[in-house]
């Protein structure tokens, strides 16, 4: 028994590390060209960052296949879904659509580095279609720790076909590959560059031979085939072009999705948009140019979708008939999705809202239930994990993504309910610097604020008190004002009013006078009632002014959020009165030019030329007339607004009714004056300086409203310039490139298959440098919204369960909780690491395990004294 049982043990350990070994054995590089460096397949052991080797967990059932077919920009949102009836046949009816599947970037190489490595962009540093893409801090970091360096380490056989990185030069085999046809550089359809397994290879513009999507289908078919004479499970990349630019399609689909409108969503077109980030508060409604083009490129998308919804059909085809179908994953997902003139943008992506991060996602294999959905939120750092754990390994520590295969048997299995969405490299500091907008509004320590979890009271009141309004000492009209305590510290109070203070003590002296008056009246010293109920008053004053004072300094916050109402009140005003003066300049001033009309005594009131000779005359004086009673219709409606002002600001009845007694007497004028009152004369003196601080009032009011006028001037100069410019663009038909701007430029040129582009020449601008974000997308039975931070101070917060198409931002209606908890959110997403974590859960169960130790050698000790005493 022993013997057969130490046989049946080694048998085993044979079984389960026989295709390691084979693995091993069958790696062999082909012989490169002298353009190509050698790759290696396995990273060295001695490398920290690739130390994780591959471990197989215990299974007796063969490992399965892994097929990942990658399209370059599709959409969800725009139908592209709906004209692709074979992958809906194969893979959404056979198998799982995932509802809400996104990436954590809406940008290729961003997105693509995050697929492969199973890392939010944070941690790979791969921001931007060029900075870091495909560089050498890459090639000797990153591209060591995709999942094909794991699953080639475990047995799998890997090949990897079609577009890789935006700046892969071809120049080397990526590790973890043993079948490489990467493209070299971005998407193209003919006329590209293949790095095949160490050889460049040159292709043409002949669709039978060269056409890329169908030499990606081509090669995996072999695969397929090949794989039957073979014990290794394979796990391949299928990385089609489309429907990415230059958008060539097939000949034989060159026909099709003509006036398909599936893209105008109720977003299209939706422009401006002032509650947005800045690009979008500067791209106005599109051109009729621009919507057609939209449409033209909406169907050449789809016509290059068609040759991937026949390469699903010929591949699920070709598994069937090798009998490996039932032992096959097939993932289909995109890198990001698009837009096609939402917002008023031509077209593109790079933007958090759902048409840019929300992508297909759809999964067949073993143990899925056929026409199954998942609600689940899957990301695009899944993939990795996910791949390692079907292949039965262990997920590496540093990857952040989550394996998504218990929710294949599970539907209900949650998974998570926030995720990260950035884009962009630039930081707060840097943004400082560079932008002009940025000055005054995320300058000094108000840029660190900004990257704060939560705010503390005492951090608010430093940034109040920073600003010039609330300095020391009051002004004429100032609420409040900053002042510091004795330990240091700031507080803020309100300003007493000197000239309100002055007149309520001259209230309670001897003579109450009003500005420039030489008689006032005071009370009667004989009403002794009168006095000791003003006296009441007063304390109660006093008193009301006293408790004031202590509730404010134990409720300096609902002070701050007073300033910070009145703020928004005074930014309303402003942006009212900036408002009411851009609307009139829209309004033709033909106050001073001649009508040929006027108003007499006699029956003539036009001249006869302006009535008969000629009808443009007539057609301006009637123009210019309607102006004038608009212009003074509006005067009218101002001065009812005053006269509406003067009624409710009269005096009480008793002083009205003695005044006008007064006129009809017909005696000289004198100071209204309470009951029970006196006349009496003025403190010269007093009164003079009440002139003065009146005076003053009134110049400071005149340089406010000179200053006003200057910023209108400056604001009517930059408006009319920019149209200027608008004008000039339009009329000469190329870009304008703003600094801050990318703009394309189109023409009959641009493409070179049908269906052909001939309306001429345009211009459009579709993204701009400062359009960086960190982004908290949140999904579940209760909440669906999505709060972003950008760079340039810009905060903006969608709730898809009411607006699902983002047009409006809703920040002001969020309570400051529900924002302090989203910042919290944005804040730990921005720093989160996988690897991080791992090493506090590790630190973490080290230190409990030390303390297990302690407390049980403390027991032992405890024991031992206590056998000692009785012994």
């Amino acid at each position: 028994m022993l013997t057969m049982k130490k046989l049946q043990i080694i048998i085993l350990f044979l079984v389960f590390t026989k295709p390691q070994v084979s693995s091993k054995l069958r790696v062999k590089q082909p012989s490169l060209s002298s353009s190509v460096r050698s790759r290696s397949t396995t990273p060295p052991d001695s490398d920290v960052h690739t130390l994780h080797k591959a471990r197989r967990k215990s299974s007796t059932s063969p490992r399965p296949n892994i097929i990942l077919i990658l399209t370059d920009d599709q959409d969800k949102d725009l139908g592209s879904l709906q004209f692709m009836p074979k992958l809906a046949r194969h893979l959404g009816e056979e198998g799982a659509t995932y509802q809400h599947g996104y990436v954590s970037t809406p940008m290729c190489c961003p997105s693509r580095s995050s697929l492969l490595t199973g890392l939010y962009v944070h941690n790979h540093h791969v921001y931007t279609n060029n900075g870091n893409c495909s560089s050498p801090y890459w090639v000797e970091n990153q591209e060591k720790r995709t999942f094909a360096t794991y699953l080639q380490q475990s047995g799998y056989h890997t090949a990897y076909y079609g577009k890789y990185l935006n700046k892969y030069t071809g120049h080397h085999v990526p590790p973890g590959w043993d079948q490489w046809h990467g493209l070299v550089r971005n998407s193209r359809f003919y006329n590209f560059t293949i790095n095949s397994n160490g050889v460049l290879k040159q292709h043409g513009d002949d669709y039978a031979r060269d056409y890329l999507p169908d030499i990606i289908t081509n090669k995996t078919l072999q695969l397929i085939s090949r794989s039957t004479i073979s014990s290794s499970p394979f796990m391949a990349v299928l990385s089609y072009p489309g429907p990415h630019g230059p958008e060539d399609a097939a000949p034989q689909y060159q026909d099709m999705f003509h006036n398909v409108t599936t893209h105008h969503t109720p977003a299209y077109d939706f422009a401006p948009n002032p509650d947005k980030q800045w690009i979008l508060r500067h791209t106005e409604k599109m051109l009729p140019i621009h919507r057609s083009f939209t449409d033209l490129l909406m169907t050449k998308r789809l016509q290059t979708l068609q040759s991937v919804d026949s390469a699903v059909e010929k591949i699920v085809q070709r598994l069937a008939d090798t009998g490996q179908l039932d032992n096959t994953y097939i993932f289909y997902t995109s890198d990001h999705g698009y837009h096609l003139g939402q917002f008023g943008l031509v077209k593109g992506k790079a933007f958090p809202f759902e048409f840019d991060t929300h992508v297909p996602f759809l999964v067949r294999g073993p143990g899925i239930p056929p026409r199954s959905v998942r609600d689940q939120p899957v990301l695009n750092i899944d993939l990795a994990p996910t791949f390692l754990d079907i292949a039965g390994l262990d997920k590496p520590p540093h990857m952040d993504g989550k394996s998504i295969l218990p929710t294949f048997r599970k539907p209900d299995k949650k998974l998570r309910d926030a995720f990260l969405i950035e884009r962009g490299k630039m930081t707060f500091e840097r943004y400082s610097v560079v932008s002009q907008e940025g000055r005054g509004v995320l300058e000094d320590e108000n840029v660190s604020f900004f990257s704060k979890n939560h705010l503390s009271l005492t951090e608010r009141l430093s940034v109040e008190c920073n600003k010039p309004r609330y300095q020391s000492p009051c002004s004429l009209n100032q609420k409040w004002v900053c002042k510091k305590k004795g330990d240091g510290s700031l507080k803020i109070i309100r300003c007493k009013n000197k000239q309100g203070l002055k007149s309520s003590r001259m209230k309670y002296s001897n003579c109450h006078c009003s500005i420039g008056e030489k008689f006032g009246w005071k009370n009667d010293r004989s009403d002794k009632r009168g006095m000791k109920k003003n006296r009441t008053k007063l304390n109660l004053f006093s008193l009301t002014r006293r408790a004031r004072s202590i509730l404010t300094s134990q409720g300096d916050t609902s002070m701050l959020d007073d300033i910070a109402h009145e703020e928004m009140k005074e930014v309303d005003y402003l942006v009212e009165d900036i408002d009411e003066e851009i609307r009139g300049l829209h309004i033709v001033n033909n106050i001073t030019k001649p009508t040929g009309c006027v108003l007499s005594r006699e029956d003539k009131v036009c001249q006869q030329k302006v009535t008969d000779e000629d009808p443009s005359t007539w057609i301006t004086s009637r123009s210019t007339i309607k102006h004038q009673i608009q212009q003074l219709r509006a005067q009218l409606n101002e001065l009812k607004q005053i006269r509406k002002y003067l009624r409710l600001k009269r005096p009480v009845k008793e002083k009205e009714q003695g005044t006008r007694r007064h006129m009809k007497s017909g005696g000289s004028s004198s100071p209204f004056r309470e009951p029970g009152a006196e006349v009496c004369v003025c403190d010269e003196i007093q009164n003079n300086e009440v002139v003065k601080q009146h005076l003053k009032e009134e110049r400071n009011g005149r340089r406010r409203e000179k200053r006003m006028e200057r910023l209108l001037r400056k604001e009517r100069k930059r408006m009319k310039a920019e149209k200027k410019n608008q004008r000039k663009s339009k009329r000469q038909d190329h870009c304008k490139v703003d600094v801050k701007m990318n703009c394309f430029s189109y023409d009959n040129n641009h493409w070179h298959t049908a269906p052909l582009w001939n309306e001429g020449p345009f211009c459009a601008c579709t993204n701009s440098n400062n359009n960086t974000y960190w982004c908290v997308r949140n999904i579940n039975t209760t909440h669906n919204y999505l709060y972003c931070e950008y760079v340039t101070g810009m905060i903006t917060y969608f709730d898809l369960n009411v607006d699902p198409f983002q047009l409006r931002n809703l920040l002001y209606t969020v309570p400051d909780s529900q924002l302090n908890f989203m910042h919290q959110q944005v804040t730990h997403l921005r720093t989160f690491s996988g690897e991080k974590r791992f090493l506090e859960r590790k630190q973490r169960k080290l230190r409990l395990k030390k303390n297990k130790l302690r407390q049980k050698s403390l027991r032992k000790q405890g024991m031992r004294s206590t056998k000692l005493r009785r012994g």
